[in-house]
């Protein structure tokens, strides 16, 4: 009776902790949804669509287990430009590396059908680039590393191939990403004078970056029978993240990730 009691008790927390999770994951999309409606109307149509259907799930999924799963890992990113970024138009980059960070996050996993989930999450995403970039009506040129943090919101189709007891996924979606900060540290050298800087990147549709990120990303991994995984991943955005329309020409995302991962 008393072991009974126990074990009454252990699956009782577990499910009061998934449902934290689920509740914590509408009030932070509810936060991105509340920015997206001061920002472009495409964006507040995505954003809504986004929330509408993970909500929608996430309620039902209250009426019986989800699977969770916890994240973290590595993070490649870098900024896309145009690839003819002209400097006789003002500053332009000349070449764009990756600048390593890190991301951190949860998931859940809702059945759609056999070994097929629909699986909404959240996550706190590091991104930006190592760059260099010339001015030649300046007599100048420059080098910096650009480091930007998300709140991202993915919204992905997962498919789940059994191994065993082990199994393999792979999975494709959307994302939302609201942008929570961001520094630029350069190094600025005009007729020889070296000079290094930092300054806080500025959010907004008049600013230095736009506040949101849209774009899709695509995952794959293999999770062992104890539920811990290993992940790879890649995500872009599929909208100009930069307001400037000299320095970050055409500017995205692009980020590649492995980490690991435990579900429970």
């Amino acid at each position: 009776m008393l072991q009974s009691s126990i074990n009454y008790l252990q699956l009782d927390w577990v499910f009061l902790f998934k449902l934290t999770i689920l509740k914590s994951l509408l009030i932070l999309e509810a936060f991105c949804i509340l920015i997206a409606f001061i920002n472009l109307y495409l964006m507040k149509k995505i954003a809504l669509f986004l929330f509408a259907l993970t909500f929608g799930l996430a309620v039902y999924a209250q009426q019986k287990p989800v699977p969770i799963s916890v994240k973290a890992g590595i993070t490649f990113p870098k900024i896309k430009t145009l690839p003819d970024a002209d400097a006789l138009k003002g500053p332009a980059i000349d070449e764009s590396n990756i600048n390593t960070s890190f991301y951190l996050g949860a998931t859940v996993d809702i059945a759609l059908g056999k070994n097929i989930v629909f699986q909404p999450g959240f996550s706190v995403t590091g991104k930006g680039t190592k760059a260099t970039y010339v001015n030649f009506k300046g007599n100048s040129n420059s080098s910096g590393k650009i480091s930007l943090l998300y709140f991202e919101i993915p919204a992905n189709a997962v498919k789940y191939i059994p191994v065993g007891k082990n199994k393999i996924f792979f999975g494709l979606g959307p994302y939302l990403g609201v942008a929570l900060s961001g520094t630029a540290r350069y190094t600025l050298i005009n007729n020889d004078v070296i000079k290094a800087d930092k300054e806080n990147i500025r959010f907004g549709s008049d600013k230095d970056f736009k506040r949101l990120d849209f774009g899709g990303n695509a995952l794959a991994g293999f999770q062992l029978s104890n539920g811990l995984n290993i992940q790879a991943g890649i995500s872009a955005s599929a909208v100009k993240i930069s307001n400037s329309k000299d320095v970050y020409l055409n500017a995205k995302n692009l980020v590649y990730t492995v980490g690991l991962g435990f579900s429970f």
